[in-house]
């Protein structure tokens, strides 16, 4: 009985223990490779959107944001302050608004002075072709640079007519509003982080 059940149990456990124990001692030695990695991806995806900067800090989310006082809406993932040495000059806000498909995500940079600097989405779920033009398109999101509107952007189906117009991606009407809403409201938040520039 020893022979037939328990010695290939035995066996078995101390070859799971021993990949069991290599498994973790290289996940051990990989892991700060990848968090470093994961660090530079992400500062990349910043700098896209913020050139101007040298550095952000480390992102502040939106529940720390309202203990804050600040007023949050609930598009808000977080901000990242951009740093230009050492003083901050603007923030990179990232923003998840409902589209067509689902979540659109995207990172919008603003200064102090509420000039965007750019926006780039990051995921989304638009119909390929229309909606995801959002993203393949730097046409739509470039209407957005330069100075933010006093007030909110408006989603126009024509040219536009001012500064606070955006014509929306032909037959992309919602994805348009969506990618608008969330700008808006990144704008918002850096408005009131900023002191009612």
């Amino acid at each position: 009985m020893f022979k037939d059940i328990v010695k290939p149990a035995l066996v078995l456990v101390l070859v799971c223990a021993f990949i069991t124990g290599a498994l973790a001692y290289v996940n051990s030695v990989t892991e700060t490779i990848i968090a470093e990695n994961e660090r530079v991806a992400e500062q990349e995806s910043l700098k896209s959107v913020y050139s101007e900067a040298d550095s952000f800090l480390e992102p502040k989310v939106a529940g720390a944001l309202k203990s804050e006082g600040l007023e949050v809406s609930e598009r808000i993932e977080k901000v990242y302050e951009a740093q230009k040495d050492g003083q901050t000059v603007g923030y990179v806000v990232a923003v998840s608004s409902g589209g067509y498909g689902g979540k659109i995500k995207m990172l919008v940079g603003i200064d102090n002075g509420l000039n965007i600097k750019g926006i780039t989405i990051t995921s989304h779920n638009e119909t390929p072709g229309l909606g995801a033009k959002a993203a393949d398109s730097p046409g739509f999101t470039d209407q957005f640079l330069g100075k933010a509107p006093e007030k909110s952007y408006n989603v126009v189906k024509r040219a536009p007519k001012d500064e606070s117009e955006i014509q929306a991606i032909t037959a992309a009407t919602i994805t348009s509003k969506a990618v608008t809403r969330g700008v808006d409201d990144a704008v918002a938040l850096v408005r009131s982080m900023a002191g009612g520039v």
